[in-house]
C-alpha cells in the first residue's frame, strides 16, 4: 500500500486524487475494511473510463501513491472489479488477505466466470456481491461470496427478510449499506446485519496526494521477455535497467506494506527477485495500461545512471557496487520523473543503508558519483565545463548520453 510519511513538500496544487475510501463497521462500530472508490481530477467517473481502466488506476495508487492520508486504510480493503477485469488474467498483484473482491451488479455470472471466481477462491481471495439480482442464476456465486451487500435504501424489510431465509444455507456475511439514519442502523442490526456501511457511519473521504507516474521504454520487448516460460533473468535486468519509471514504480510497491520483505533491494535483479516473475508479470501489464513515457526525462535519468555505473566501473568496484550506483543515480532522479523529492521517495524503501544514506546525507561513494554527474549535467546546462572535474568524466558522460538516445531514438522510431 502507498507510503505515509510528513510530506510537507507537496502542496495543495500539487495533490492529486488517488481514489475515495468509506469504512465499513462491524456491531460494535468498529471499522472492520474500507471500500475504495475511483476517483478522477478531471471529473470523469469509473463508468466513462471503463470499469478495468478504472480498477487498475485505483490499485496502482493504492500502491504507489504518497500521501499523509494512506495509512488509515489498512486492509482489508473492499475494491470494485468487473468480469472483464478479472479474467484477463492479470487481476490483483495484491495478496489475498489484503483484499476482499466485490462482483458488481453488471456481471453476467457464465459458467466461466464462475470457474474463475472459483479458482481465486481456492487460492484465498474473499469476494463481496453487491446490488446483484438476487436470481437462480447467480447461487453459484453466493455459494462461493463471503459477504452479500444489500442497498437498505431501495430494498424493503419484507424483501432482505424473504432472501436472507432463502440464503441461509449459505456461509455468507450480510452488509448493509446506504445507512443514513441512527434508526436504520438499528433496525439493520435487528434483521441480522453484522457490518454497516453509510453516510450515518462515515462518508467517502477523497484520498489525495502524489501520483507516481508510469512510463515504460520497450514495453514489448519486456513483456515477451517477461512472459516466455523461463525468462533469462540476465536479459531481464537490462531491460528493466531501461525503464526507470517502471523500476522506481516497482521499488515503491515492492516496499509497500502489501509486499515488504525483510531483506534489503540493491539492485534490479534483487528487485525482480523480491517481487517475484508472477508480481512483476502482473504489475507490467497494469503499467502497459497505464502507460506515460516523458522521454526528455528518461533520458537524463538513463543518463545519469549509467554515467554512475560507468564511475563504479572506473573506480574499480565490484559488480555489486556497480549496481547499487546504478539505482542510486536512478533513484535520484524521482525529482525530474515524478516531481517528487529523492529524499522522500527512499524514505520509505527497504533499500540497503548505503543507498538510502547516498540519497538522503549524501555520503558513500555511490553520492559521490551521483554529484560528479549532476556537476557535469550542470556543467552542460551553463555551457561552462568544471575545471576541477576528471575530464574523461565528461567523456564517460558524452558515451552515456549517446548510448540512451541511441535506444530511445529506436524506441520512438517504434
Amino acid at each position: 500500500m502507498a507510503f505515509s510519511f510528513d510530506d510537507a513538500s507537496i502542496t495543495a496544487q500539487q495533490l492529486q486524487s488517488l481514489f475515495a475510501a468509506q469504512p465499513i463497521f462491524d456491531s460494535a462500530n468498529q471499522r472492520v475494511a474500507v471500500e475504495l472508490l475511483y476517483r478522477s481530477d478531471t471529473g470523469v467517473s469509473a463508468l466513462e473510463i471503463g470499469d478495468s481502466k478504472a480498477t487498475s488506476e485505483l490499485i496502482y495508487n493504492l500502491c504507489s501513491g504518497i500521501s499523509a492520508q494512506i495509512a488509515q486504510y489498512n486492509a482489508p480493503v473492499f475494491i470494485n472489479v468487473d468480469a472483464d477485469f478479472l479474467m484477463s488474467g492479470s487481476f490483483l498483484p495484491l495478496e489475498p488477505d489484503k483484499v476482499v473482491i466485490e462482483l458488481v451488479e453488471r456481471i453476467t455470472p457464465t459458467p466461466e466466470f464462475v470457474a474463475c471466481v472459483a479458482g481465486l477462491k481456492q487460492r484465498g481471495f474473499s469476494f463481496a456481491l453487491d446490488d446483484f439480482e438476487f436470481t437462480a442464476d447467480w447461487d453459484p456465486l453466493i455459494e462461493l461470496a463471503d459477504i452479500i451487500k444489500v442497498d437498505i435504501l431501495h430494498s424493503s424489510t419484507a424483501m432482505i427478510l424473504e432472501q436472507m431465509q432463502r440464503l441461509n444455507r449459505f456461509s455468507v456475511r450480510w452488509l448493509a449499506e446506504r445507512i443514513e439514519t441512527p434508526e436504520q442502523l438499528e433496525q439493520c442490526k435487528s434483521l441480522g446485519f453484522t457490518m454497516f456501511q453509510g453516510y450515518f457511519l462515515a462518508r467517502p473521504e477523497l484520498v489525495t496526494g502524489k501520483k507516481v507516474p508510469v512510463a515504460t521504454l520497450r514495453l514489448a520487448d519486456l513483456i515477451d521477455n517477461l512472459f516466455q516460460p523461463e525468462p533469462d533473468i540476465a536479459t531481464l535486468t537490462a531491460q528493466f535497467a531501461d525503464e526507470p519509471n517502471l523500476v522506481t514504480g516497482l521499488l515503491r510497491i515492492a516496499n509497500s506494506p502489501l509486499y515488504r520483505k525483510t531483506r534489503e533491494v540493491s539492485s534490479i535483479k534483487q528487485l525482480i527477485v523480491c517481487l517475484g516473475l508472477d508480481l512483476v508479470r502482473k504489475w507490467v501489464l497494469m503499467f502497459s495500461v497505464l502507460k506515460n513515457c516523458n522521454s526528455a526525462a528518461a533520458s537524463l535519468v538513463l543518463t545519469r545512471a549509467y554515467t554512475a555505473q560507468r564511475l563504479a566501473v572506473d573506480w574499480h568496484l565490484s559488480d555489486i557496487e556497480q549496481s547499487k550506483y546504478f539505482l542510486t543515480a536512478l533513484i535520484s532522479g524521482v525529482d525530474v520523473l515524478f516531481g517528487i523529492q529523492p529524499v522522500e521517495f527512499v524514505a520509505g524503501l527497504n533499500v540497503a543503508e548505503d543507498i538510502k544514506q547516498a540519497i538522503s546525507s549524501g555520503i558513500g561513494g555511490a553520492a559521490k558519483a551521483v554529484e560528479i554527474v549532476k556537476r557535469i549535467e550542470q556543467s552542460y546546462s551553463m555551457k561552462m565545463l568544471a575545471d576541477d572535474l576528471n575530464k574523461k568524466y565528461f567523456s564517460f558522460y558524452n558515451q552515456q548520453q549517446y548510448t540512451v538516445q541511441q535506444k530511445l531514438s529506436l524506441f520512438a522510431g517504434n
